[in-house]
């Protein structure tokens, strides 16, 4: 192999040193370079607008280039996710529930077999910026002299290779591009990968381990010498290799034309990319000898032709001059290997294909062996510096930022992606709930659309489940009970809450869950009444009713504590001490705007996590002090409120109590119509026609990891009950969730919820998740099937607005698309992929649930096609169809371990299709 002698028929050589590369030695003449790897946007999915934008960064970057630079664009694909595999493998052994850990073991298991058997692509790019050394001593210089001339002239390049570094971040800025400064560890892992194909296959091996600083690249990383093939290419590393260029530029270029050359199906190809500016003042003194013989010629032969090379040739030297046109050198080669002559010939012609169908472009073969070594030595990394010009061609800066193979596979979150779900293009794809660093996490709100059929429930229960382990609180509101089996896997014991008439379940609406009473609650028990009464018309009569209402909830709560002061008379001094600490804690220690609600929930989880320092400050208030606070009148209304947080749930007062207060207690010149309301609330007592829904004992716990209600037993002839359940679910789940500590994750999902917005009040609910529960660490999902009522709702605007993700299925309505496309900005490619979505029904083989997955990230969106393919166990666990779902509750039943009834049926019996 040889020593690097500066001649363009020997490979080139050189050392890591400080996070560069130094090819041949630290002199004049020799030259210097620096790697950044590059994450473009994946632009598949772009507007016209950002492909335009990203092309005219491309055009800076190339005018951004000095004379005593070059560039290289380096682009290749691998079958490497195995970083990203390995985290998302971690986080599963965090992962207590045994659903969560096998769902997210089966995707875990199939993708890393995938990448073993190399069946997964990624696309990726590194850019090397290179400038030849113009220094040297210029004398002799002592052994420590000479060092020192060194190191002064490696920090000169250090320092000059991060300005590059900036410069290429601001360039690039507001596309979401990621720029990585190179190591030397990234360096060496980079040659060692392009001069040993074998690696590929190797996952499990780091190169790195064998690096030695004080050796030469080529003693470092070529392992395998070269041989010349008879018939074309070469042999190297047990591969054959051959090797295409560019020798004639597209007609006409566009962004995004490159597209056809990077996003073929194939692995084991690259494309480099040498660009050597030019001296615009040398070429415009070439256009311009080029323009004297021309017009020297037309002044004798006076042809149309000539004159109209002429023109052009004027108008070439005017953008010249002016700045307009940037003229360039660009070597364009493609290598091209696999491990048999027959597999070579086919990717070979792929490319040869894809080449001829970018609007004229042209390649040559090269099958000399001499030809190749010569070719093969120009796209080593970092190499910009050969002799060899043969294959160079003219190109300006329009046009050959458009030919620069800046292209990415779209994976949208993957890294620490929290779900993992296959691509379209052999690409693994994540997805993320939160987003940010550290503690600083926000949730992602979310939306999901899609036609009947399209798989939402199957997807939906497939996210849910790989991201589990994340949340420590979930709240299913839904109609159909399509996640019936998904709640029991979450937690023992843990059954879909089914709201009816005729049910045993009681929500006691009074109940303050073992929390203080609140202003808020008073409020929410006044409104849930009034719309039990019937919500006059007339706005003074709904003031005036309320009011009444309120002075009786009122006097309910005073009875209440009274009686329950008299039984538990021995605990009025602790609660006493209690209400006072809160109200000096609340002022020393919580924010401004914090109130009551918000000290006992922070003061509780300071007493769970650090009781003796909580005891401690409870203690330290004087006797005589929390005396007066008892007594005082303005205090003294702060302990009773504090008191209900004390209550068993047999001690709240009922909505009975109340009905029978308001009947008893009636008085005055108001006494007709409180009896009128009195009697209008009898249905709602437990003997009446909705059952013991609200009234009695609260017997439905909300403090576990799930609570899933589900309302379609409520018959659609009793709208006034699926209202007054409603309002009355989202007020309990909303007062826990406030109160669990913010630090904790948890998610709110609407299933349909245009069904939702039925509910008087219905659009208020969904409005404040969306607009106000991100505050509280909460992640709010909607899920949408029928459009067109949904887009009629006030509230599109607000679910649109605050959410930051959208997972979009095959659509019924082309106008609705479009209605949704112009809310978010979706590109007109991606409507037309969206239309194009096969339902899992109409699939044959394997089957999957598509859908576009766009997320409003900064500083650009991510856009991309993501295919579900669900397990069968997942299918069965998730699945809405009538037999199914049938047989599934009878088959379950015979199991006491329900994971263990899902597996074993799912294998046996799978479903036939994704619903």
């Amino acid at each position: 192999m040889g020593l690097f002698n500066n001649i363009s028929e020997a490979p080139p050589n050189g050392y890591f040193v400080r996070d560069l590369i130094v090819f041949g030695g630290l002199r004049a003449g020799c030259s210097v370079a620096k790697g950044f790897i590059f994450e473009p946007p994946d632009l598949a999915n772009a507007s016209i607008t950002e492909l335009n934008a990203f092309q005219s960064q491309l055009t800076l970057l190339l005018a951004s280039l000095g004379e005593n630079q070059r560039l290289q664009v380096q682009w290749f694909c691998d079958s490497d996710y195995q970083q990203e595999l390995l985290h998302y493998h971690e986080e599963t052994q965090r992962a207590s529930n045994v659903w969560t850990r096998r769902v997210r073991n089966e995707r875990f298991t199939r993708y890393w077999n995938a990448m073993m058997n190399r069946h997964l692509r990624r696309q990726r790019l590194v850019l090397w910026v290179s400038r030849q050394i113009d220094t040297s001593p210029g004398f002799a210089l002592t052994r420590g002299s000479l060092t020192q001339h060194y190191e002064h002239l490696l920090d000169q390049l250090q320092q000059e290779f991060a300005h590059v570094h900036d410069m290429l971040n601001s360039v690039f800025t507001g596309q979401g591009a990621r720029l990585i400064a190179m190591t030397n560890a990234d360096h060496y892992r980079h040659y060692a990968r392009f001069l040993n194909p074998s690696l590929a296959d190797r996952f499990d091996y780091d190169p790195l381990s064998t690096f030695d600083p004080q050796r030469s690249i080529q003693e470092n990383c070529w392992h395998s010498e070269g041989n010349g093939q008879a018939d074309f290419g070469f042999w190297m590393d047990g591969h054959y290799h051959s090797i295409l260029v560019i020798n004639r530029w597209p007609r006409v270029t566009f962004p995004g034309i490159i597209h056809r050359l990077t996003h073929l199906r194939l692995l084991d190809y690259s494309i480099t990319v040498n660009v050597e500016p030019l001296s615009v003042r040398a070429e415009i003194f070439r256009e311009e000898k080029a323009h004297d013989r021309i017009a020297g010629d037309y002044a004798s032969e006076k042809k149309v032709s000539l004159l109209t090379a002429l023109q052009k040739k004027e108008r070439k030297i005017a953008a010249l001059m002016q700045g307009h046109t940037l003229p360039f050198h660009a070597l364009f080669v493609i290598r091209v290997w696999d491990k048999s002559k027959a597999g070579l010939s086919a990717k070979t012609t792929a490319i040869k294909n894809a080449v001829n169908s970018m609007n004229g472009a042209q390649y040559v073969e090269s099958c000399l062996p001499a030809t190749t070594r010569k070719l093969f030595f120009q796209t080593w990394p970092g190499w910009l510096w050969g002799r060899y010009e043969c294959r160079k061609l003219y190109a300006e800066h329009a046009y050959l930022a458009d030919m620069l193979p800046f292209s990415a596979t779209f994976t949208g979150h993957l890294n620490q992606a929290e779900a993992l779900y296959d691509g379209n293009a052999d690409n693994l794809v994540g997805i993320r709930t939160f987003l940010g660093t550290g503690g600083s996490k926000t949730p992602q709100h979310a939306v999901l659309l899609g036609m009947s059929g399209a798989g939402k429930s199957v997807t939906m229960c497939d996210l849910l489940s790989q991201t589990e382990l994340y949340f420590d609180y979930t709240v299913l509101i839904e109609e159909g009970l399509s996640y019936g089996i998904y709640t029991k896997t979450v937690e023992p014991g843990a059954d879909p809450i089914i709201l009816q008439p005729d049910g045993t379940h009681t929500l006691n609406y009074l109940d303050t869950g073992s929390l203080p009473l609140t202003p808020l609650h008073l409020s929410t028990a006044t409104a849930l009444v009034s719309r039990m009464a019937g919500v006059p018309v007339d706005e003074d009569k709904q003031r005036l009713q309320q009011a009444q209402i309120a002075h009786f909830i009122n006097q309910l709560y005073e009875d209440a504590y009274n009686e329950w002061s008299q039984n538990h008379g021995d605990q009025n001094s602790d609660i006493a001490r209690h209400a006072f600490a809160l109200q000096n804690y609340r002022r020393d220690r919580l924010p401004t705007g914090a109130n009551t609600l918000d000290a006992f929930a922070d003061f509780r989880d300071w007493s769970h996590a650090h009781a003796d320092e909580a005891q401690a400050y409870l203690t330290s208030f004087d006797e005589s002090d929390i005396s007066r606070f008892l007594k005082d009148p303005k205090t003294s209304r702060e302990v009773r409120n504090l008191a209900f947080a004390y209550f068993t749930p047999s001690d709240h007062p009922t909505h009975r109590m109340l009905q029978e207060l308001m009947h008893l207690e009636a008085y005055g010149p108001q006494k007709e119509s409180i009896h009128q309301i009195s009697t209008l609330l009898q249905p709602w007592c437990r003997d009446g026609l909705y059952g013991p829904l609200f009234d009695g004992e609260t017997n439905v716990s909300l403090t576990g990891r799930i609570v899933h209600f589900e309302l379609g037993c409520i018959p659609e002839s009793a709208p006034e009950l699926k209202a007054a359940a409603g309002f009355l679910i989202t007020h309990h789940t909303r007062q826990h969730l406030v109160t669990l500590p913010r630090s904790q994750r948890k998610r709110i999902i609407y299933e349909e919820v245009a069904r939702f917005l039925d509910i008087p009040e219905g659009e208020k609910i969904v409005r404040e998740s969306y607009a106000q529960m991100r505050k509280f660490n909460c992640w709010t999902v909607a899920i949408v099937q029928q459009y067109a009522r949904f887009k009629e709702s006030r509230i599109r605007s607000t679910v649109f607005g605050n959410s930051r993700q959208f997972i979009l299925m095959r659509q019924n309505d082309r106008a609705d698309l479009e209605d949704i496309a112009q809310d978010i900005e979706l590109p007109d490619i991606t409507r037309q992929r969206i239309m194009s979505y096969p339902l899992p029904d109409q699939q044959p083989g394997q089957k999957f649930a598509a859908f576009t997955y766009f997320h409003l990230d900064t500083p650009r969106p991510l856009c991309g096609t993501v295919h579900n393919i669900a397990s069968p166990e997942m299918l069965y666990c998730s699945s809405t169809s009538g037999e199914l779902f049938e047989r599934r509750a009878q088959e379950l039943k015979r199991h006491g371990n329900l994971i263990e009834g899902i597996a074993l049926h799912a294998n046996s019996n799978p479903p036939t299709d994704q619903p």
